[in-house]
Protein backbone atom coordinates (compact mmCIF):
# COMPACT_ATOMS: atom_id res chain seq x y z
CA UNK A 1 0.00 0.00 0.00
CA UNK A 2 0.94 3.63 -0.34
CA UNK A 3 0.43 5.37 2.98
CA UNK A 4 0.34 9.09 3.80
CA UNK A 5 1.25 10.15 7.34
CA UNK A 6 0.44 13.45 9.04
CA UNK A 7 2.36 14.24 12.22
CA UNK A 8 5.38 12.19 11.16
CA UNK A 9 7.84 14.27 13.19
CA UNK A 10 6.05 13.65 16.48
CA UNK A 11 6.81 11.08 19.16
CA UNK A 12 4.22 8.62 17.88
CA UNK A 13 4.32 9.65 14.22
CA UNK A 14 7.97 8.60 13.90
CA UNK A 15 7.12 5.14 15.23
CA UNK A 16 4.14 4.88 12.86
CA UNK A 17 6.36 5.69 9.87
CA UNK A 18 8.95 3.11 10.93
CA UNK A 19 6.30 0.41 11.41
CA UNK A 20 4.81 1.16 7.99
CA UNK A 21 8.20 0.98 6.27
CA UNK A 22 9.15 -2.21 8.13
CA UNK A 23 5.88 -3.75 6.93
CA UNK A 24 6.89 -3.06 3.32
CA UNK A 25 4.63 -0.12 2.56
CA UNK A 26 5.47 3.00 0.56
CA UNK A 27 5.18 6.03 2.83
CA UNK A 28 4.64 9.71 2.04
CA UNK A 29 4.87 12.29 4.83
CA UNK A 30 4.08 15.99 5.07
CA UNK A 31 6.34 18.18 7.20
CA UNK A 32 6.71 21.93 7.57
CA UNK A 33 10.42 21.32 8.23
CA UNK A 34 11.51 18.28 6.18
CA UNK A 35 14.91 18.21 7.90
CA UNK A 36 13.13 17.03 11.06
CA UNK A 37 12.39 13.73 9.29
CA UNK A 38 15.42 11.72 10.36
CA UNK A 39 14.42 8.43 8.72
CA UNK A 40 16.20 7.74 5.44
CA UNK A 41 14.54 5.04 3.33
CA UNK A 42 14.08 4.36 -0.37
CA UNK A 43 10.31 3.93 0.13
CA UNK A 44 9.90 7.16 2.09
CA UNK A 45 8.82 10.34 0.29
CA UNK A 46 9.06 13.59 2.25
CA UNK A 47 6.94 16.57 1.16
CA UNK A 48 7.29 20.08 2.50
CA UNK A 49 3.94 21.45 3.61
CA UNK A 50 1.44 22.29 6.32
CA UNK A 51 -1.38 20.07 7.53
CA UNK A 52 -3.64 23.14 7.69
CA UNK A 53 -3.05 24.17 4.08
CA UNK A 54 -5.59 22.71 1.66
CA UNK A 55 -3.28 22.55 -1.34
CA UNK A 56 -0.55 20.78 0.64
CA UNK A 57 -2.99 18.17 1.94
CA UNK A 58 -4.45 17.62 -1.54
CA UNK A 59 -0.94 16.87 -2.81
CA UNK A 60 -0.32 14.53 0.12
CA UNK A 61 -3.40 12.34 -0.42
CA UNK A 62 -3.09 12.17 -4.20
CA UNK A 63 -2.52 8.55 -5.20
CA UNK A 64 -2.40 7.04 -1.71
CA UNK A 65 -4.46 4.16 -0.30
CA UNK A 66 -4.70 5.29 3.31
CA UNK A 67 -3.99 8.35 5.46
CA UNK A 68 -2.69 7.88 9.00
CA UNK A 69 -3.41 11.01 11.04
CA UNK A 70 -0.96 11.27 13.96
CA UNK A 71 -0.99 15.03 14.34
CA UNK A 72 -1.33 16.49 17.82
CA UNK A 73 -0.38 19.46 19.98
CA UNK A 74 2.70 17.66 21.28
CA UNK A 75 2.96 16.44 24.85
CA UNK A 76 0.57 18.25 27.18
CA UNK A 77 0.08 21.23 24.89
CA UNK A 78 -0.20 24.65 26.54
CA UNK A 79 -3.35 23.88 28.49
CA UNK A 80 -5.45 26.24 26.40
CA UNK A 81 -8.21 25.54 23.89
CA UNK A 82 -7.07 23.98 20.62
CA UNK A 83 -8.66 23.13 17.29
CA UNK A 84 -5.50 21.84 15.61
CA UNK A 85 -6.57 18.22 15.22
CA UNK A 86 -10.19 18.83 14.27
CA UNK A 87 -9.21 21.55 11.80
CA UNK A 88 -6.61 19.30 10.19
CA UNK A 89 -8.93 16.31 9.96
CA UNK A 90 -11.62 18.47 8.37
CA UNK A 91 -9.16 19.49 5.64
CA UNK A 92 -8.09 15.85 5.13
CA UNK A 93 -11.70 14.68 4.84
CA UNK A 94 -12.47 17.40 2.30
CA UNK A 95 -9.36 16.43 0.30
CA UNK A 96 -10.32 12.75 0.42
CA UNK A 97 -13.91 13.37 -0.64
CA UNK A 98 -12.82 13.61 -4.28
CA UNK A 99 -10.76 10.39 -4.11
CA UNK A 100 -12.30 6.92 -4.10
CA UNK A 101 -11.06 4.02 -1.97
CA UNK A 102 -8.90 5.94 0.52
CA UNK A 103 -9.21 5.13 4.22
CA UNK A 104 -8.46 7.53 7.08
CA UNK A 105 -7.13 6.23 10.42
CA UNK A 106 -6.95 8.85 13.20
CA UNK A 107 -5.39 8.94 16.64
CA UNK A 108 -7.86 9.99 19.33
CA UNK A 109 -7.84 9.83 23.15
CA UNK A 110 -9.42 7.70 25.81
CA UNK A 111 -12.12 9.96 27.22
CA UNK A 112 -13.34 11.16 23.84
CA UNK A 113 -17.00 10.43 23.29
CA UNK A 114 -17.39 9.40 26.94
CA UNK A 115 -15.07 6.42 26.51
CA UNK A 116 -12.91 4.98 29.27
CA UNK A 117 -13.54 4.35 32.98
CA UNK A 118 -15.95 6.69 34.78
CA UNK A 119 -13.38 7.45 37.50
CA UNK A 120 -10.83 8.53 34.89
CA UNK A 121 -13.26 10.78 33.03
CA UNK A 122 -15.04 12.32 36.01
CA UNK A 123 -12.32 12.49 38.66
CA UNK A 124 -8.76 11.98 37.41
CA UNK A 125 -8.90 14.14 34.27
CA UNK A 126 -10.82 17.12 35.75
CA UNK A 127 -8.75 17.19 38.97
CA UNK A 128 -5.28 15.91 38.07
CA UNK A 129 -5.02 16.08 34.29
CA UNK A 130 -6.64 19.41 33.47
CA UNK A 131 -4.26 19.89 30.53
CA UNK A 132 -5.95 16.92 28.84
CA UNK A 133 -9.41 18.51 28.81
CA UNK A 134 -8.93 20.79 25.75
CA UNK A 135 -7.19 17.96 23.89
CA UNK A 136 -10.14 15.61 24.45
CA UNK A 137 -12.58 18.38 23.50
CA UNK A 138 -10.73 18.76 20.19
CA UNK A 139 -10.87 15.00 19.61
CA UNK A 140 -14.62 15.12 20.31
CA UNK A 141 -14.96 17.73 17.56
CA UNK A 142 -12.83 15.57 15.25
CA UNK A 143 -14.94 12.46 15.84
CA UNK A 144 -18.19 14.38 15.39
CA UNK A 145 -16.98 15.62 12.03
CA UNK A 146 -15.83 12.14 10.98
CA UNK A 147 -19.23 10.70 11.92
CA UNK A 148 -20.90 13.13 9.51
CA UNK A 149 -18.56 12.33 6.62
CA UNK A 150 -18.96 9.76 3.87
CA UNK A 151 -15.35 8.58 3.77
CA UNK A 152 -13.99 5.26 5.10
CA UNK A 153 -12.56 6.11 8.52
CA UNK A 154 -11.69 4.80 11.96
CA UNK A 155 -10.71 6.69 15.12
CA UNK A 156 -8.55 4.94 17.73
CA UNK A 157 -8.96 6.21 21.29
CA UNK A 158 -5.60 5.80 23.01
CA UNK A 159 -4.44 6.05 26.64
CA UNK A 160 -1.01 7.38 27.70
CA UNK A 161 1.54 6.64 24.96
CA UNK A 162 4.99 5.49 26.11
CA UNK A 163 8.26 4.73 24.35
CA UNK A 164 8.65 1.07 23.39
CA UNK A 165 8.45 -1.65 20.81
CA UNK A 166 5.25 -3.31 19.63
CA UNK A 167 3.41 -5.46 22.17
CA UNK A 168 0.11 -7.26 22.30
CA UNK A 169 -2.80 -4.84 21.93
CA UNK A 170 -6.25 -5.10 23.48
CA UNK A 171 -9.20 -3.30 21.94
CA UNK A 172 -12.89 -2.68 22.56
CA UNK A 173 -15.38 0.06 21.85
CA UNK A 174 -15.93 1.49 25.34
CA UNK A 175 -12.35 1.45 26.62
CA UNK A 176 -13.49 0.01 29.93
CA UNK A 177 -11.29 -2.76 31.26
CA UNK A 178 -8.31 -1.77 29.12
CA UNK A 179 -4.88 -0.70 30.37
CA UNK A 180 -3.69 2.84 31.04
CA UNK A 181 -0.87 2.92 28.49
CA UNK A 182 0.26 1.78 25.05
CA UNK A 183 3.67 1.98 23.38
CA UNK A 184 4.22 4.22 20.37
CA UNK A 185 5.21 1.27 18.18
CA UNK A 186 2.08 -0.61 19.27
CA UNK A 187 0.09 2.40 18.08
CA UNK A 188 1.82 2.07 14.72
CA UNK A 189 0.96 -1.61 14.49
CA UNK A 190 -2.72 -1.19 15.35
CA UNK A 191 -3.09 1.76 12.97
CA UNK A 192 -1.63 -0.35 10.16
CA UNK A 193 -3.87 -3.30 11.02
CA UNK A 194 -6.94 -1.09 10.75
CA UNK A 195 -5.60 0.54 7.60
CA UNK A 196 -5.23 -2.87 5.94
CA UNK A 197 -8.41 -4.50 7.29
CA UNK A 198 -10.90 -5.55 4.56
CA UNK A 199 -13.74 -3.92 6.51
CA UNK A 200 -14.05 -1.89 9.72
CA UNK A 201 -16.92 -3.10 11.88
CA UNK A 202 -16.45 -0.45 14.56
CA UNK A 203 -15.36 3.05 13.55
CA UNK A 204 -14.57 4.10 17.13
CA UNK A 205 -12.04 1.77 18.74
CA UNK A 206 -10.23 1.97 22.09
CA UNK A 207 -6.81 0.30 22.37
CA UNK A 208 -4.14 -0.33 25.01
CA UNK A 209 -1.34 -2.76 25.84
Amino acid sequence: MKIAVLGATGFTGVAVVREALDAGHDVRVLARTPSKITIDHERLEVMRGDALEVEDVLALVDGVDVVLHCLGVGGKGDGGPTTLVSDSVKIVVEAMSSVDGVRLVCMSNTGAGGSGPWFLRRVVVPLALRWLVPIIEDKDRMEAYLSQSDIDWVSIRLPNITEGGPRGVRTNVSGRGLGLSITNHSVGRVMLELACAPTIEERLVCASN
